[in-house]
């Protein structure tokens, strides 16, 4: 029976991915080089935010440097990697509100 005013729509299966994991991973990173890139670029920031605030700090302690450079280096890197995280993010957010996946034209299908 259809309703008058009903937006939901039973009969028809949904294109849109389970979730964001399964997005980011199949269809933002590896659908492309650009993708590759950024999965590459976020690995290399996680080892960034390992690697290299001991290094600083060991340098701040022994008192080769001062805490300024500290600080701007500690904002570069976890910067980096919140920015590179987070991007794939906002861009699922806004494919979910615009309902791009059950769209009939849209080039990516």
């Amino acid at each position: 029976m259809l309703t008058i005013g009903s937006k939901n729509n039973h009969n028809k299966m949904s294109n849109a991915p389970k979730n964001y994991i399964t997005w980011v991973f199949t269809d933002h990173y590896f659908k492309n080089g650009r993708g590759i890139g950024k999965f590459i670029g976020t690995l290399y920031g996680i080892f960034q935010v390992i690697y290299v605030p001991p290094i600083v700090l060991e340098e701040y302690y022994t008192g080769w440097m001062p805490i300024w450079p500290v600080i701007g280096t500690f904002i570069a890197v976890f910067g980096f990697l919140i920015g590179i995280t987070l991007q794939p993010y906002g861009i699922y957010r806004k494919l979910k509100r615009m309902n791009w996946w059950d769209r009939i034209n849209n080039e990516l299908k």
